[in-house]
């Protein structure tokens, strides 16, 4: 049995689980940002240009995505924690509900967790408190080694959920 996506907006009781992976997710009107601190690991991810402004929500939750993708490149977990500052990312999490254009992004993630066994669980915290992932988006990279000097930082290419 798989257990797919529970999202809580208070925090996790597990993050020091061994068998426990965390990333931090964000998306700018210049990128996507993702920051696994177990690997002080962080990727960022170019936006296409011309971008609506109101297109924000969807790259936020590519980028919720693009860490359950990513999660593949390390060592497996059977848990995968989440944290986003966008709370309608939050909520599609959730319920594991969206909208029809937003559809691809969930069935993408979910079919990862499926293959490889994994708990994913997402969480709300507030902007203020995303402080890596938020500067990755940003490509303010100086910012994020300053705050995480181990800080390795790669570039990824999104396949928008497919």
């Amino acid at each position: 049995m798989v257990f797919i996506s529970s999202s809580q907006r208070s925090g996790p009781t597990d993050i020091n689980h061994p068998s426990t992976r965390v990333a931090y997710v964000d998306a700018s009107g210049v990128g996507i940002g993702i920051w696994f601190p177990g690997e002080y690991a962080g990727f960022q991810c170019h936006l296409p240009e011309n971008v609506p402004e109101d297109a924000i929500f969807f790259f936020e939750a590519l980028a919720v995505c693009s860490a359950v993708h990513l999660s593949r490149r390390f060592k497996k977990t059977s848990r995968l924690l989440i944290f986003t500052d966008n709370t309608n990312t939050f909520d599609i999490f959730t319920s594991l509900r969206a909208k029809p254009e937003y559809n691809c992004v969930l069935i993408s993630a979910i079919n990862v967790l499926i293959d490889d066994g994994v708990d994913l669980r997402v969480f709300h915290l507030l902007g203020s408190d995303n402080i890596i992932a938020d500067p990755l988006s940003r490509y303010r990279n100086e910012l994020a080694l300053k705050l995480v000097p181990r800080l390795t930082i790669s570039t990824f290419i999104s396949q928008y959920g497919q």
